[in-house]
This record gives C-alpha cells, structure tokens and sequence, in this order.
C-alpha cells in the first residue's frame, strides 16, 4: 500500500533544512508503515514548554534551528505510541536517508532519553550556524575533506606531505568542533588563514627538498 504527507504533515516541514526533507518526502514513498510529522521548528517558547514539562531535556534543540522533525506511526487514523511501532519505522527512515545520502540521527538510538519521534541532522556535519541550505552528503571524514582542499591549492602532495597536512588538519578539525560559538565571518578567515600557512610550509618544504 502506497502512503501520502497529509497537507497538516507538509505545513509542518515548513522551515526545515532542505535535507531533512528530501529525507521525509522519500520515506513516504517506500514504507509499509503509514506515519505522520509531529513537529517541524519549534519557537522558543515552544521549547521553553517541553523543557518544563520534561519532554525535553535541552534549550539547545535542533527544532529551533529546522535542523529537526518529529514523526509518529499512524495507526487506523491516529497516532501511535507503540514503541515496537517506532523502531518499525525507524527502518524506513534509515533507509530513505541512505537512499538520498543524507546522514541523520535517532532519538531511539540515544544511550539515555530515548525520543523515539526525534530525526536530526547531526551537528558535525550540519552545525546549526550554517545556512539552512541543502548539502549533498559525500561520506569522507574531516581529515579526508581537510587534505582535499590542501592538495586542491598546493598541489599534489609527496610521502612528506603529512608534515604540512597534519597540523592543519587538527585545526581544521578544532575549528569545526567550535563552529557553534564562532561566527561565519570568523570561520572563513581562520580558513583562509589556514590554508595560507599550509601552502607556505608546503612551498617551503619543496624548495628545501630542491636544495
């Protein structure tokens, strides 16, 4: 039996991330389990509420910048509270954002505070001072990503390469663990500064193993 969003389901992924819901309108198309979207963005008093109430634990939620849904089976018209239920379709969530290549987390996953409803795109590669604009997932790792942009500006690079490479990739990698309490502005020009240093050590390095 194929599945449709109810128009209440699309109005509530108003606002989200683009990625989050590329990920919902395909898991619509290929479940065997019927759902519905809670909740999309959240205000701040919204949150406010749920923190008081002890629905959630965090005035830091991912709801607040669209980095977050909230979806529920849907059962004979109703939603369900079913736990069996939700792991059911977290089945088919994970499988529509492998299919579309977008990393996400379960709440049902968490080692405390299970949130069964909870999808988010994770901080690491969606950190919540980012333009709220589609990304296409590729998989690499920041070391992986952080030495592609070094060899894309000085070349390419030599067993010796990792003298150069491997500091800058440590403070690329800090740089990204600091992204929420950091500006944009800020971000680019440490980038830049960055990448900078690491064409000069690599030029530096070149011209001494040419001595």
């Amino acid at each position: 039996m194929k599945y449709a969003l109810s128009q209440r389901s699309k109005d509530r992924l108003k606002g989200l991330h683009p990625d989050l819901v590329r990920v919902v309108e395909h898991a619509i198309k290929i479940t065997d389990i019927d759902f519905t979207v809670l909740e999309g963005m959240r205000t701040l008093e919204r949150q406010k509420q749920l923190v008081s109430q002890g629905a959630s634990k965090t005035m830091n939620s991912r709801h607040l910048t669209g980095h977050a849904v909230d979806l529920a089976p849907f059962v004979n018209g109703q939603v369900s509270w079913d736990w069996p239920l939700y792991h059911r379709l977290a089945k088919v969530i994970k499988r529509a954002a492998k299919e579309v290549g977008v990393p996400l987390e379960w709440g049902g996953d968490w080692k405390s505070f299970k949130d069964g409803p909870h999808w988010q795109l994770p901080w690491k590669q969606y950190p919540s001072n980012a333009p709220v604009v589609a990304k296409k997932y590729t998989g690499e790792t920041d070391k992986q990503a952080s030495a592609k942009a070094i060899v894309a500006v000085g070349g390419s690079v030599t067993a010796a390469a990792p003298i150069a490479t491997e500091p800058l990739i440590e403070v690329t990698k800090a740089i990204t663990d600091q992204q929420d309490s950091l500006s944009s502005g800020d971000i680019v020009r440490i980038v830049i500064g960055v990448i900078i240093v690491g064409v000069s050590i690599y030029f530096a390095w070149k011209k001494l193993r040419s001595t």
